[in-house]
């Protein structure tokens, strides 16, 4: 089978061709915001090459930012909300810690920047309808027709484009809100609607609502541009469905995507983990720290078991929403982060150039120097062969930044500043891996890691080894800078049914393996609805737990079949020890009492088979690929080195002495002094150090 796989960034939307013969094809072009549709036909039509590929291919897939630059931008919809009668202020009032969930390190510093975001609906667009159900599900105050008639009446007449409706205890009876979409449908069948009985049926009065509001929010513009981009697909001979990649690392019908809009948050720094987790199935590593660095911001996932972590909750723009995400932690560190001075000392990011007007040497107009930048004035990156030469930077641009805006005011060199400037970065992002590991109960030591992304081979050598890694690895070579979209290529379908039931410990095993089973028959009816065969579909089964009086929860794995006390009491040991492993040696206390919060499958479908062809381990010697030697000035001597350059012509089996550089097509990947890299048959960059 053949399938494509887009994912459209920041700064370029990537594009990995996977074929039936298991060769890979990429191509990369810059992103076209805010038309980013142009992009990925542009991306398309640059592997195409008169081959109708479109219409050859089993499955296209797309990693979109539509919903997540909607949210950061604050530019969604014009929408509305309704809720239930005295709760009008749940959605404004939110928690404490929106103040500062998702905030920098250097925003929490500043307590003038610790204010709660920018509404996405205002308070008199919020509107109230008299009705209760009870936390058991029973109805004690009956839907009200008239208030809910009324409520929707004076939104449409402020300009609403999309509403939802979040009442009280609806995830446990779904009934008042249903009516009010049918009637939301008769008094305005063109408007969207979103209702969290669907879009997110979990207890949590809060996430709830602003789950459900944002993807009131973010919906209708998501659903544009899918229609749009079908079309043009469809009108360049595409035949296969369209699928879009969720937060969670599945894919799901671009149908479905418009209704669920929220789970697109993360669409595409998930394709990179998906194809972590993929890749590392292959070489038989089951610990992995995916790292992608790209133009704009760095981000990390991590794979354990040979699985990625998925999360039930997630914060965007300071909003936490109940959207199912694989665990990926992002900060602005990528090749178009921005350097500045801050009271004589140097910085780099958050903010980043992004794709235009891009870095210095772009030659668009900016005039902040970069990563990239300094990358160029350090030697790493050759000026005329970035991106196979089809994009010449510009070396004095990016010396004339930096001079301005970091050396001079320091007074240090070019050289220096720049140097500094990749060291400061790659420090952030070995501050952000042990966040996700250390703080997360893992050591980096037992890792390997993934560098991918259009920057991610030039950075990951520097933090891999400070990290202390067993190996870092620039995955599949060339392609790894668009290895998210490769994720993307290779993904399953998915679908998550949950259902919220605060219940206390000792717990009955036949009501635990009938709600299961519920909730699994759910996810198998999505799944195949399209005409899919129930043997394809593989079920997962996940409850989150916590000691009575706490507020956050613990995933615990729950097996398949019918459940039994002693297979409940696992559950719970297993619990505890995922809590302790978080928390500490002693933190748990299973006399507060161990209380169920949700149940939740994870249901995913499997569609093709994806598969890479190996090439035959040859010679060490890598002099062959060797394409020249320059001097190039490495930190960690102090000294400009001789450094060998190698291009394409690298074999499975060659072995490299560092320091070097790799010039990719598409990407560079930096052996530092010390290292040692050898090519495998999948065309990795596995290094190790000396």
């Amino acid at each position: 089978m053949s399938s494509i796989g887009v994912d459209t960034g920041g700064t370029f939307t990537d594009l990995v061709y996977l074929r039936d013969d298991g060769q890979v094809e990429i191509a990369k072009r810059p992103s076209t915001p805010p038309n980013f549709s142009k992009g990925v036909l542009d991306v398309v039509e640059a592997v195409d090459k008169g081959r109708n590929v479109l219409s050859t291919l089993d499955c296209f897939y797309h990693g979109t930012t539509v919903a997540t630059n909607a949210m950061i931008n604050l530019n969604g919809v014009k929408i509305g909300f309704i809720t239930t009668a005295g709760h009008r202020d749940a959605l404004p009032i939110m928690r404490i810690i929106g103040r500062s969930a998702g905030r920098s390190e250097i925003d929490l510093k500043q307590y003038t920047y610790c204010d709660k975001p920018a509404p996405i609906v205002t308070k008199s667009l919020i509107k109230e309808v008299h009705e209760r159900i009870d936390y058991k599900g029973r109805v004690v105050v009956p839907f009200n027709e008239d208030s809910a008639r009324q409520a929707v009446k004076d939104l449409l007449v402020q300009g609403v484009e999309a509403i939802g409706v979040c009442f009280l205890w609806s995830f446990k009876h779904p009934l008042h809100e249903r009516r009010m979409r049918e009637i939301i449908e008769e008094m305005a069948p063109h408007i969207h609607i979103s209702i969290s009985s669907e879009i997110a049926p979990a207890v949590n009065e809060y996430e709830r609502s602003a789950t459900t509001a944002v993807n009131a929010y973010v919906a209708p513009l998501l659903t544009t541009y899918l229609t749009e981009l079908t079309n043009a697909l469809h009108e360049n001979g595409l035949r296969s469905p369209l699928y879009v990649m969720q937060s969670m690392g599945g894919s799901m019908r671009a149908a479905d995507a418009e209704r669920r809009s929220v789970n697109t948050l993360a669409s595409g720094p998930a394709g990179g983990v998906v194809a972590t987790s993929f890749l590392g199935n292959l070489l038989g590593q089951k610990n992995i720290i995916a790292a992608d660095v790209g133009g704009t911001s760095f981000d990390v996932g991590l794979v354990v078991d040979g699985k990625p972590i998925i999360t039930s909750s997630s914060t965007v723009n300071q909003y936490t929403l109940l959207a199912p995400t694989i665990d990926i932690v992002s900060i602005g560190a990528g090749g178009g982060s921005i350097a500045w001075v801050d009271m004589d000392r140097l910085r780099v990011g958050p903010k980043s150039a992004g794709a235009d007007p891009g870095p210095a040497c772009y030659g668009r107009g900016g005039q902040d120097p970069t990563v990239t930048d300094a990358d160029l004035v350090l030697g790493y990156i050759d000026p005329n062969y970035f991106l196979g030469g089809k994009f010449k930077l510009d070396r004095t641009l990016a010396e004339k930044a930096i001079e301005e805006k970091i050396a001079r005011p320091l007074g240090m060199s070019v050289r220096d500043a720049a140097s500094g400037i990749v060291e400061i970065v790659n420090q952030h992002m070995s501050d952000l891996i042990r966040k996700m590991t250390i703080e997360r109960g893992y050591d980096p030591r037992d890792f390997v890691v993934y560098g991918f992304g259009g920057a991610g081979p030039l950075h990951s050598g520097a933090f891999g080894r400070e990290l202390g890694v067993q190996e870092v690895i620039f995955p599949l070579g060339n392609i790894s800078s668009a290895f998210s979209a490769l994720g993307l290529a290779v993904s399953d379908v998915s679908t998550m049914t949950q259902q919220s039931d605060l219940t206390l410990a000792p717990f009955d095993p036949d009501k635990f393996t009938a709600d299961f089973e519920r909730l699994e028959k759910e996810a198998i009816e999505k799944l195949t609805a399209g005409g899919a065969k129930r043997s394809n579909v593989e079920l997962k089964r996940v409850v989150e737990l916590r000691y009575k009086g706490q507020v956050h929860q613990v995933d615990a794995n729950v097996p398949a079949g019918k459940l039994t006390t002693a297979v409940l009491d696992g559950v719970i040991e297993e619990f505890e020890m995922r809590y302790e492993k978080l928390f500490g040696r002693g933190s748990g206390f299973r006399e507060a009492g161990v209380e169920l919060v949700t149940y939740r499958v994870i249901g995913s479908m499997h569609i093709q088979d994806a598969s890479l062809k190996e090439a035959k381990i040859g010679s060490a010697d890598s002099v062959p690929a060797r394409i020249g030697k320059e001097m190039i000035y490495w930190r960690e001597v102090g000294a400009e080195v001789e450094t060998g350059i190698y291009g394409d012509g690298l074999k499975a089996g060659m072995l490299i002495e560092g320091p070097a550089i790799i010039r990719f097509d598409t990407t560079t990947g930096l052996i530092h002094p010390g290292q040692r890299a050898k090519i495998d048959g999948f065309g990795n960059v596995r290094i190790t150090q000396g």
